[in-house]
């Protein structure tokens, strides 16, 4: 994943950057998905999987980051709570998720993507 500037600010011509890995929107965004109410966890796809194993390094799972020219696109394979109203929890996550990394990174986010790849039961509800 590569490094994307955020920030130039010129000190008599020098130029400090500010910089923020891919890794670190993915992290925020999975963070925010998951303090919705009814959103149970983001879905690891096997090329996390794989990228994960290669690079020894623990990815986000679930949420794929794209920077392009100061915005961001980023997209949630997302695991819902049975009973919920999806849309609802789904257009409540990515409000958050837009909020959050535009707050703590500065970035435009041009969209959130959610996909919801499964739905999981409460203990109670299975006993029932």
């Amino acid at each position: 994943m590569s490094e994307q500037q955020i920030i130039g600010i010129d000190t008599e011509h020098e130029m400090d950057q500010v910089q923020i890995a891919d890794d670190v929107i993915a992290v925020i965004a999975e963070i925010a998905t998951l303090e919705v109410e009814g959103m149970v966890d983001t879905a690891q796809s096997k090329t996390d999987f794989v990228q994960a194993a290669i690079s020894r390094k623990k990815a986000p799972k679930g949420v794929k980051v794209e920077v392009a020219q100061g915005e961001v696109f980023i997209d949630i394979a997302a695991i819902v709570k049975y009973g919920v109203k999806i849309n609802k929890v789904c257009l409540e996550a990515q409000e958050k998720v837009k909020n959050s990394v535009e707050t703590m990174t500065g970035l435009h986010v041009a969209s959130v993507n959610i996909h919801v790849v499964g739905v999981t039961f409460d203990k109670e509800q299975k006993e029932a």
